[in-house]
Parts: structure tokens; sequence; C-alpha cells
């Protein structure tokens, strides 16, 4: 039986080396120091999964993924890089569409089980996704406007709602909850295929909101609109929400309105080919996680059974 292929590529050699040490018993392992041989190898093999550093001479790991992204739609791209720097975190989702985003030092334990699924869900999706991940607009799955197309806006400022809406025009049905209580009552009546979230209601860390809704309904695309500050929250938001987009405060419109039918377009294929969605598998919230959350949190999730914690 042919082993799945993967490919590493790092600036240092001894890096590479150690990785292919670890996985040449389950993978049939490529190693790099050069984006130009990656690209070479990936062009002329199904490689299910592409770990890139992000610092290195001669191209941002970012920049990699990016391209591998254009050159095989399937292939599941993690960025493993000692550097939490806030602007290429924020690359990896927006331009990436990265699956996990992994700090050094790594818990081999860890990346084997993270690549082990990164490899079961290439796999899975392999033969449909070189049709549907191509990005080509003229498979439009639905092709709908209106009611059918419906974006929840959660935010506490009224005016973002406003200016959204103002924005999208008839192309979309706008919802606003501006607290977790109405999200709540919306989320139970409509079917969304977008939401645009700050990170915080009311003050209050609602990051966790995200990772329960994917958990929840794995074809739901997230745009983050918020004043990120924090990388290791733009890390978990990846690792535990697969947020679609990152976008920065103040608001483009014009950026946000790319972002949001990009986004729609890609719920729609997920909902044509639902395996799909295994790309957007999520880390589960844990136990010890949710004993921190506020009581309002806890309140929102008691009202939707599906959202599970891990035991």
């Amino acid at each position: 039986m042919q082993k799945p292929k993967i490919a590493f590529i790092d600036d240092e050699p001894r890096i590479l080396r150690s990785l292919k040490m670890h996985f040449r018993q389950s993978h049939d392992v490529f190693i790099t120091t050069d984006a130009s041989e990656l690209m070479k190898y990936v062009s002329e093999h199904d490689v299910q999964v592409v770990i890139s550093d992000q610092r290195m001479p001669d191209k941002q790991g970012t920049e990699v993924l990016r391209d591998i992204k254009a050159a095989s739609p399937n292939t599941l791209r993690i960025l493993l890089t000692g550097y939490a720097d806030l602007n290429a975190v924020i690359d990896s989702v927006n331009e990436g569409e990265i699956y996990r985003y992994i700090t050094k030092p790594w818990q081999n334990d860890e990346l084997k089980q993270i690549v082990n699924k990164a490899t079961e869900i290439a796999q899975q999706t392999q033969e449909i996704t070189q049709n549907t991940m191509q990005g080509n607009d003229t498979q439009k799955v639905s092709g709908g406007t209106g009611s059918n197309r419906n974006i929840l806006v959660l935010d506490d400022d009224e005016s973002v709602y406003q200016q959204i809406k103002s924005h999208v025009k008839s192309a979309y049905t706008v919802s606003w909850a501006s607290n977790l209580e109405q999200a709540a009552r919306l989320l139970q009546k409509k079917r969304f295929g977008v939401t645009i979230t700050d990170s915080t209601l009311n003050k209050e860390n609602i990051t966790p909101i995200v990772y329960a809704l994917k958990n929840i309904q794995p074809d739901l695309m997230v745009l983050m609109l918020t004043e990120f500050k924090d990388a290791h929250m733009v890390i978990d938001l990846i690792n535990k929400g697969q947020v679609y987009r990152c976008l920065p405060r103040p608001t483009n419109f014009s950026i946000m309105s790319i972002s949001l039918d990009r986004a729609f377009d890609h719920h729609e294929r997920l909902l044509e080919q639902p395996i799909l969605a295994a790309r957007h598998h999520v880390e589960e919230v844990t136990e010890s996680e949710a004993l921190n959350f506020s009581e309002r949190l806890k309140g929102f999730f008691a009202k939707f059974r599906g959202w599970r914690i891990i035991r």
C-alpha cells in the first residue's frame, strides 16, 4: 500500500532531518529548504500535507502556502514556526487558508496527531476537491440571492451592521445581534452561511462562540472583524475556529465585500459537497477551558445540543 505524501520546507536542515525521521514510517516524506523545489515536487505528485516554516531567506511561509493553495487545492497546509508574528498569522488565514498553525518547539505526539488527521482529510476529499476548490466562478451552487443567503452580524455597534447592510444591498439578507441572547435566538430560527463578528461583545471575549459555532455548523464561514492585537488569539481562531478571514478595524468595506462574496461561494460549495466541511475540522473545546467560561457564554452554549466538549 502506497504511503501518503507529506512535504516539509524549513531553512534548518537539522529540523528537516528530524521531521523526516519522525514521519518516515507513516508517510512518504519530502524535505527541502527551497520553495521552488517544493513547488516542483507538489506539481508532480499528489501531496496530502505541506508543512512550512514562516521565516526563510527567500520567501515567507505564508507566501509558500498561498502558492501551494493555488497549485494544489487538495493539499492541506500547516504553518510550523517559532515566531508568533501577528501579521504573519493573519496572512496565514487570509492568503494561505491554513489548516493549523503550530508553534515551535512542538510536541511530537501532538504534531503526529494533527498531521495524521490532515492526511486523512486530504485523502477523503481528494476526488472532489479539484472540481470544487478551484474557485471557479462559473460553478456557483445556488446562485440565489436574498433570504437564502443569510449573514449574521454579531457586534455591539449598530453602525457596523447598518454599514454592512447598506454596502451589500440586496445581495444578502443581513441580520444583527448585539448580544448573545439575540444571537442564540437568530441562530435557532435561521441557517446562516456567513457570520461577521468581533472578538469581543459588550466587553466580553466571545472567541469561544466561534469555536462552538464551527463545531455545530462546519459550513459556516466566519469573518473576524476586530482590532487584532494578540497573535496567540488569532492562532486559536485558526486552530479552534477555522476562521475564513481576519479583517482589521477600521473596516475597508470594499475588501469586506470581496471577502464576503468568496466566503459565501465557499459556504455553498460545502453545502453541495458536505464532505469538504472536514477540511474545516476544528479542535474541540476542552472541559478545562469550558470551566472558565462566563455564565453568559455557558447560557449561550446550553441552547445548542450539538455543542461538544471533550471529556
